[in-house]
């Protein structure tokens, strides 16, 4: 079945890798390995926010297990293709333990069942080599394998860009569940503390009064309380109207939307919009978790004062407002919907609702690659090799390095 340029293929989700990728992150907030299946700039994201954490003094610690004694393969999702990629959105119902602080002190700790749903991509038709494949250096000849050259040969130094090698975890966001039991208990609590605020003043104002002091206490309790619980509904319902506008975030902006992404793919007929989507997340975290934005290659600008403090940032939807081709170069305004951890001055952790509007650049002249691809990266003028994402100059001649010849870039950010 194709809706919007988008075959729904009915396969089976791969829940053997979201197992795997579930149990790789879990690990990795617990101090272990980078997860082997993020996506190069998910796993540059994780890596930046860590070196944030750390310089602020703080460490994360975040365990994963099944819900409800069940056990991590409880995945299910859709399966569908465009172009590009095969792609499954896979989700799972997991308890999660998050704590955040020093050794001195915890600074937020939160245990929920929640829903960690991972976006797994993998090239549609393409024949994808694997990481342990033997292969020597291109520039040097040295001896090694796939997966230890996606970091540079460690002999020369040389530093490569290259696909992805798929399937990848190209994004995750984590949905919070509130549990059932504790909303029950608090809607109790907090109907009885609105019935308590009406009837007291009712039968404080009884002994004032002094008369019919046993009839004006019973009156007291009766429309104290009727009072007490058509406020308590009244704030359920509002409390109900503000879900309801967060749970719609940005969904009104879902056609438009795909128009504009299809205004794109004109242009460049290997263009993915889930490549795009991962990709405007993937710059977001790059730019609030980095110390210095300004400094790597994929951003432009500075990080806003009101997203330096943010420690985490789960997508929630994403709109691109508008999309302007000139000549080779496309100029793309987004709006990112975002739930975030906040560490504010004063030491707290604070969960928040942002919404941010980010714009991205990239040359169209040189269309997507498809296939596994390996170039050196190497300064025009004095031939050195650097780290791509790292830098947005040649660290030895400071010759300017333009990665929106090969990549989205992010211009403004507020």
């Amino acid at each position: 079945m194709k809706i919007l340029d988008m075959e729904f293929t009915g396969a089976p989700v791969p829940a053997e890798a979201y197992k795997q990728f579930v149990q790789q992150l879990s690990g990795w907030y617990g101090g272990g390995e980078m997860p082997q299946l993020a996506s190069q700039d998910l796993r540059f994201a994780l890596e930046l926010q860590k070196q944030k954490m750390n310089s602020l003094g703080l460490g994360m610690q975040c365990a994963m297990k099944g819900s409800s004694g069940t056990d991590k393969n409880n995945a299910v999702g859709i399966s569908y293709s465009d172009r590009v990629f095969a792609n499954s959105i896979v989700s799972g119902n997991l308890n999660m333990t998050r704590s955040i602080g020093s050794k001195q002190y915890q600074a937020y700790k939160d245990t929920n069942e929640i829903g960690l749903t991972a976006v797994i991509q993998d090239l549609k038709g393409g024949t994808q080599p694997d990481k342990s494949m033997p292969l020597c250096c291109p520039h040097c000849g040295a001896a090694s394998t796939l997966g230890e050259l996606e970091d540079g040969c460690e002999y020369c130094g040389t530093k490569f860009v290259m696909s992805e090698l798929y399937p990848k975890v190209s994004n995750f966001f984590i949905t919070r569940h509130e549990d059932r039991t504790d909303r029950y208990n608090k809607n109790k609590r907090e109907a009885a503390i609105f019935m308590a605020a009406c009837i007291i003043p009712l039968i404080i104002m009884s002994f004032i009064l002094g008369d019919q002091l046993v009839m004006r206490i019973i009156a007291a309790f009766f429309a104290g309380g009727i009072v007490g619980f058509i406020l308590f509904c009244m704030k359920k319902l509002f409390e109900t109207f503000v879900l309801i506008g967060k749970t719609a975030r940005g969904g009104s902006g879902t056609v438009t939307t795909l128009y504009r992404l299809n205004k794109i793919k004109k242009h460049d007929p290997e263009f993915s919009g889930e490549y795009f989507r991962d990709k405007a997340i993937a710059l977001f975290r790059m730019a609030v978790y980095s110390s210095d934005p300004t400094q790597l290659a994929c951003c432009k600008c500075e990080c806003p004062e009101k997203a330096a403090d943010i420690i985490e940032a789960d997508i929630y939807n994403l709109n691109v407002n508008s999309c302007e081709i000139n000549g080779d170069v496309c100029e793309v305004q987004t709006t990112l919907f975002l739930d975030c951890l906040h560490f504010n001055k004063k030491g707290k952790i604070v969960l928040k609702c942002d919404k941010f509007r980010m714009s991205m650049r990239k040359r169209l002249k040189k269309a997507t690659e498809l296939g596994f691809s390996m170039r050196a990266v190497s300064c025009p003028s004095c031939g050195a090799s650097f780290d791509a994402y790292n830098v947005k100059e040649c660290p030895y001649c400071r010759t300017p390095y333009e990665l929106e010849d090969d990549d989205w870039v992010m211009t403004a950010l507020y």
